[in-house]
């Protein structure tokens, strides 16, 4: 599915329902969680044994770790004793994949002190160590949870403009909502988009995430970029773009700001130590640790750790992605906060290059070993330090761009496929006014930004019509064909209701959490979903002919059990 800013997962045991003693036990269970055994030294020293048995040492002596796929490499050892000329690895170092020896010999002692030769995936990361405080205050927010949901509503915990894909493909509410709209029908007399594509609410150009490469593994590497020309990020790629990574959040006076992966700022009402807050527009917690670090949890549990964020409303970055299972994405940056590599479960890693006179983004490279075995991405710029062109693993260039006065003016792929936009400034921002394509396609868009309304004019002469609220959410619309929609809308931005241009209603119900819970159609017939604890994984749905669809999930949010509704 799309989400806004957020997309996987870390930690299990963060649900409603579960009391503080086994929040506890949780907490305290974790340490040996991730000390306990789980695989052996292979090979060691072939010449070298201490108590009959070969010498372990670091680089040459691999290992086999139940969690980690591959092969792993000691990576601690002796400062001072060498075995076949590398450092001697003894009981208490640590592998590469963060497990620790915890077997040796009880009368041989290896001296010197302890030095990593190789990078080392913590198996328990600092901030992890204060799970215990975190699952503390969830079970003690259990009777509180609502309270500061209104609270943060009231304080104002929304951004400027709403995710740009949430009314499209993969978005429409539930079974009876995709049922009676179609996709183009969603995307754009429901979600305001038009062409390839406009924000008709803005009149802004928009890219939503191109996938640059992906690399398959426990915690998959899933590179891939965000465009928006109303966008003044500083990002690696230049004006308007965003890469996931480039995420962060800055702390000002009561409120911390995240910066998302569309670029957009969703405040966020401060909270002391040992609490979270649920922002309902975004589905997402903002948590304070005891220890003063600050995450982000989704719906799904998805934790994403920035660390301490101190009062100086400068942004701090995103350090580090874990889901339940324990698989990781590690970000590490330079002291300027540049990022160099992402380390991912199983050894997966990669390396950014930079250009040295521009600092841009130049290129990413898949590493083993320490090496750069492979060009993932590459990019291309033009004098004004704007990204041009994209080449992907083979060298092929895949996408070109080209701008004028900052905004995006021309795009093409490599199927020849080419986009060009006009613009004008229109009540002092500039949007699209015109958008044109190489296979026939053309618009015009006309604004009234008082009126909130906005009318699009295909090239068959055809009028979209296009009214939206104060939050940019589309209330209104008369589609191509004449067709005409209204659209009911929450506080929260859900949609709770959408009248179809036969008359007929559909009607949709929420919780707290801005979950669907029921959707209704034009003959009355509902569907009622119910979720796993405080996730938007669901347990049950009941149709209307009395059928039921259940499902049973482990505490880490695994599929255990389905019952279909035959």
């Amino acid at each position: 599915t799309f989400t806004c800013g957020f997309g996987v997962a870390l930690l299990a045991g963060l649900a409603a329902g579960v009391g503080g003693s086994l929040l506890t036990a949780a907490g305290e269970a974790i340490g040996s969680m991730f000390s306990s055994p789980s695989g052996t030294i292979l090979t060691a020293s072939p010449n070298v044994y201490i108590n009959n048995r070969k010498a372990a040492h670091v680089e040459k002596s691999i290992g086999a770790c139940d969690k980690h796929p591959g092969p792993v490499k000691i990576a601690e050892g002796s400062t001072n004793v060498f075995i076949n000329s590398v450092a001697a690895a003894r009981k208490g170092d640590k592998l590469t994949c963060g497990a620790t020896i915890s077997g040796g010999s009880n009368n041989v002692f290896i001296g010197g002190g302890r030095y990593r030769y190789l990078p080392v995936d913590d198996e328990i990361p600092g901030w992890l160590r204060t799970t215990v405080d975190v699952l503390m205050a969830v079970a003690g927010a259990a009777g509180g949870i609502a309270q500061l949901i209104k609270a943060g509503t009231q304080a104002g915990m929304k951004a400027v403009l709403p995710c740009a894909m949430k009314f499209t493909a993969g978005f429409v509410a539930g079974e009876v909502g995709s049922r009676y709209v179609v996709e183009p029908v969603m995307r754009s007399a429901i979600g305001g988009l038009s062409g390839n594509p406009v924000d008709t609410t803005t009149g802004r150009k928009l890219i939503p995430d191109e996938i640059d490469f992906s690399l398959p593994g426990l915690m998959p590497i899933e590179w891939s970029r965000f465009y928006a020309s109303n966008l003044n990020v500083d990002s690696v790629l230049g004006k308007g773009w965003v890469l996931p990574w480039e995420q962060s959040l800055r702390k000002r006076g009561s409120f911390v700001y995240l910066t998302d992966n569309q670029g957009r700022t969703v405040p966020f009402v401060d909270i002391a130590p040992g609490q979270r807050i649920y922002n309902p527009h975004e589905q997402v917690y903002l948590v304070c640790t005891q220890g003063g670090h600050y995450l982000l949890q989704t719906l799904d549990n998805i934790f994403f750790y920035f660390g301490e964020v101190p009062d100086d409303n400068k942004p701090v970055p995103l350090d580090r992605i874990e889901n339940a299972l324990g698989h990781f994405l590690h970000f590490t940056r330079t002291e300027q906060g540049t990022l160099t590599d992402i380390s991912a479960t199983g050894g997966v890693r990669v390396h950014l290059h930079y250009d040295e006179v521009t600092t841009r983004l130049s290129s990413v490279k898949r590493i083993v070993d320490n090496e750069a075995v492979e060009t993932l991405v590459q990019y291309h710029y033009d004098s004004n330090g704007q990204l041009s062109e994209v080449f992907n693993r083979n060298g092929d260039s895949v996408r070109r761009f080209s701008y004028t006065d900052g905004v995006m003016t021309r795009h093409s792929n490599a199927l020849g496929l080419t986009c060009e936009y006009r613009w004008e400034t229109i009540d002092g921002q500039p949007r699209v006014v015109e958008h044109q394509t190489s296979d026939g396609e053309h618009f015009h868009f006309r604004y009234d930004r008082e009126a909130r309304t906005t009318w699009v004019t295909d090239v068959l002469g055809r009028e979209l019509e296009i009214h939206y609220n104060k939050d940019h959410r589309v209330t209104s619309s008369r589609d191509y064909s004449g067709d005409h929609y209204v659209i009911e809308i929450d506080d929260t931005g859900n949609m709770t209701g959408l009248t179809l241009p036969d008359g007929n209603q559909l009607a949709f119900e929420y919780d707290e959490f801005a979950r669907l819970l029921k959707e209704t159609d034009p003959l009355g017939r509902s569907i009622r979903y119910q979720y796993h604890h405080l996730t938007t994984l669901i347990t049950q749905v009941d149709y209307p002919d009395g059928s039921v669809w259940k499902a049973r999930y482990d505490s880490k949010g695994n599929l255990v059990a389905e019952i279909d509704a035959l």
